[in-house]
């Protein structure tokens, strides 16, 4: 008899499912009575922790306890995340939400995100921004708990979705499926919620040396948290195209420091860059040595920083998104090369000098683009703080902010598409290093053509899921002809195969050894000495759990989910943020206007 393929691989028992649910449900039931205590004017331990810690931070109530407990859920889901990817790259498939420990820290993470939304929710009283959001007659909430709240609910949302969707297509390993994209991007999101907190708080108590502080410390968690996404090419088994890897910490280093430097004073990036490097460099020693997973690599995005800093000091502060243009301008065309000689030193895919002109190419117009997303929500932040400016308009900053983002878009759309062409094919040779119960051995293709591995963004062996997790490169001995300088596992649970990546995104692959699976009835994987072997689309060898009898309106339908989920995120963070900006701007003109008539008056 043929069994299902979702009742085999890693999807949800009923336990599992009852003990989200359950805890879910507690937690929602704890809110709700909060609220209603809160809102029918009765004590409460929370409003009373909350009134002590606004008194010792000089801020309201409803904003006393989101900045910790936001940063704590933050670590927490940024902690879960490299760890729960580091297994399944060390050890395969889970069984289900929390089929591994490090699903735990993801799980609560989520709730404490959608905590700190919901406490300033009912603690709101006055004095509360410009700009709020009216629930019902005498209660209002500021935009950014309603932004956070809603961020935490669609990465929470993306749990049970996470099996669902195991459950129709099979084990898809790979960190850019549909759900996982969305419970990372609900948190990633929420940080700009987080910001506009900051901003709407010094509105109302005006900025000190703590919550400066705690707003370097929101923009260090910003990249760390867009890290997560270049997780794949940290850990050596990216699964698209290598030039998503500088877009991507072009895009994030770019908008991160020219968000926190077009605000603030000299230096402050170097503050958000020490929270990045310790807290990531802590959770990815952390990942390696206490728990005997995978290291995760990680750019430094010293030079980034630096480049940023040079530029406000030419420039200054005055125009924003002047600073931001030259400052991407910068990280796209010279952080782009100092990434390239990191990659050299300490990235597991070193990449290729033939890759560097594309590279400088989309990292420029990719900086460019950040560089005004940066410069726009600074902008707005900085309204929302009640800034008064006059230069320029309004809505000509709306539509630069717009061009960045749609430049943005259009290069990470443009360059994740992947191919695999057929044509190319190996003669094996093995040679044993190892016998017995654990057979490895050195492997060396001849291509054919002899000209495939030429230029190649990567060409590679890998071995992984056995246990741990293996990159050797491929060494030319003569033309066509390349070994791999370390042996590879052909043994046990391991999964090892030669990646080829040509040109822009055509990548490819070939078996070397897999083992029987019978739980996703798939045959044993094992080349012999002087056979011939085919590559395939690299995805039939890294995603061998994907199921592939299911239509193509199905994948293409939880992606296009994604985009329109991702899109109410982007446009949510675009209204409420400038929403508390136009708030803050008839603040600002009202109080310049009374200052203006008690001057006339004392005159």
């Amino acid at each position: 008899m043929t069994v299902p393929l979702a009742a085999t691989t890693g999807t949800a028992s009923f336990g599992q499912i009852a003990i989200v649910t359950g805890l879910v449900s507690l937690m929602y039931l704890a809110l709700a009575v909060l609220l209603w205590r809160e809102r029918t004017g009765r004590v409460t331990l929370v409003g009373r922790l909350a009134d002590t810690i606004g008194r010792l931070d000089g801020v309201p109530r409803w904003a006393a306890l989101t900045p910790y407990l936001h940063a704590v859920s933050l670590l927490a889901c940024a902690f879960g995340v490299w760890w729960d990817i580091a297994v399944h790259i060390d050890r395969g498939r889970d069984t289900g939400p929390f089929g591994t420990p490090a699903h735990y820290p993801i799980f609560f993470g989520i709730l404490g995100v959608i905590i700190s939304g919901v406490l300033p929710i009912a603690l709101a009283r006055k004095p509360l921004p410009a700009r709020t959001i009216k629930l019902t007659k005498g209660w209002r909430i500021p935009c950014s708990a309603a932004l956070v709240t809603v961020c935490g609910t669609f990465a929470l949302v993306g749990f049970p979705l996470d099996d669902v969707w195991h459950r129709l297509f099979g084990e898809d390993v790979t960190l850019w499926g549909p759900t996982h994209l969305l419970m990372i991007g609900g948190v990633v999101f929420s940080i700009f919620a987080r910001l506009l907190a900051s901003a709407e708080v010094e509105q109302l108590a005006g900025l000190n040396w703590r919550r400066r502080a705690q707003e370097i410390i929101a923009v260090g968690a910003l990249l760390i948290a867009w890290d997560l996404f270049s997780t794949e090419f940290n850990y050596g088994v990216p699964q698209f195209p290598l030039i998503l890897q500088p877009i991507l910490i072009v895009f994030g280093s770019t908008l991160a420091f020219t968000l926190l430097r077009a605000r603030r004073g000299p230096f402050v990036t170097f503050g958000a860059l020490a929270t990045y490097l310790v807290i990531r460099g802590g959770i990815a020693w952390a990942v390696d040595q206490p728990l005997g997973e995978i290291l995760g690599h990680f750019p430094l995005l010293i030079a980034e920083a630096v480049l940023v800093e040079l530029a406000a000091f030419a420039l200054g502060n005055k125009n924003r998104f002047r600073l931001g243009l030259v400052s991407g301008a910068l990280i796209g065309t010279v952080g782009v090369v100092v990434e390239y000689g990191w990659s050299q030193v300490w990235m597991p895919i070193h990449w290729p000098a033939s890759m560097l002109p594309p590279a400088l190419g989309f990292g420029l117009v990719t900086g460019l683009g950040a560089g005004l997303l940066g410069a726009w929500l600074a902008t707005r932040y900085a309204e929302v703080a009640g800034e008064v400016r006059m230069t320029p308009p309004v809505r000509l900053t709306h539509q630069l902010g717009a061009v960045g983002l749609v430049v943005v878009l259009a290069a990470l759309f443009f360059c994740v598409p992947r191919s695999a062409d057929p044509g190319v094919s190996a003669t094996v040779s093995l040679e044993p290093a190892s016998i017995g119960s654990e057979p490895t051995a050195y492997v060396t293709v001849s291509m054919n053509p002899v000209d495939a591995a030429d230029g190649a963004r990567w060409f590679e062996a890998l071995a992984w899921q056995g246990g741990g997790s293996m990159t050797h490169a491929m060494e030319k001995v003569a033309d066509g002809t390349y070994r791999s300088t370390e042996p590879l596992p052909m043994y046990g649970k391991w999964k090892s195969m030669i990646r080829l990546h040509q040109g822009a995104r055509d990548m490819v692959a070939m078996w070397v050894y897999a083992p029987e699976d019978l739980k996703i009835e798939k045959p044993a994987e094992q080349v012999s000495n002087g056979q011939t072997v085919e590559f395939i689309g690299e995805q039939q060898t890294l995603r061998r759990e994907e199921r592939t009898d299911v239509p193509r309106w199905m994948w293409n339908g939880g992606y296009a989910l994604l985009a329109v989920v991702g899109s109410l995120e982007i446009g949510g963070i675009a209204w409420l943020v400038g929403r508390g900006a136009r708030g803050g701007r008839l603040r600002a003109a009202h109080l310049e206007a009374q200052g203006s008539r008690r001057e006339r008056e004392s005159a």
